[in-house]
């Protein structure tokens, strides 16, 4: 790496993973258009839903990273397809959650090889231990980050 002082923006940690996140968001992107014709915002929110929801939006956005207005709109492309479903919350009846339905459900168990392998993928030019210690890198990073923000 170049002496920090003389570093260039793409020697930046935010801007080579702007970089790489767009990079793989467009492979991904490309996959779940091809194969399920669904938006990579729809297929995080089935995504989201189908491993840890029912949600709201509000933690729905928060759950599939995205921020509220994109959850919003992939939620109702989602129920306007038959795939997601509104439901109150037995918890609290001003609130509204969105869940799989069956049709929903079926395309989680499609979403989620195509995820799983596209994450293969995009580290198939690490060895094992280089995977280690970027995942423990990021780790420590994000760990750090979080820490600083509370």
């Amino acid at each position: 790496m170049k002496d920090s002082a003389k570093a260039g923006l793409e020697q930046f940690l935010t801007y080579r993973l702007h970089v790489l996140n767009k990079l793989a968001e467009r492979g991904i992107s490309e996959r779940y258009a091809s194969k399920l014709d669904v938006t990579l915002p729809e297929a995080r929110v089935i995504a989201a839903v189908g491993s840890f929801g029912p949600f709201s939006i509000m933690e729905l956005a928060r759950h599939a990273n995205l921020d509220k207005s994109q959850a919003s709109r992939a939620a109702e492309a989602l129920i306007r397809q038959g795939l997601v479903q509104r439901e109150q919350s037995a918890l609290d009846g001003r609130v509204v959650l969105v869940s799989l339905t069956p049709q929903g459900r079926a395309l989680y168990r499609k979403v989620m090889p195509i995820a799983r392998k596209w994450n293969g993928d995009l580290f198939d030019c690490l060895d094992d231990d280089e995977k280690a210690a970027f995942g423990a890198a990021l780790d420590k990073i994000i760990d750090t980050m979080n820490a600083r923000n509370e």
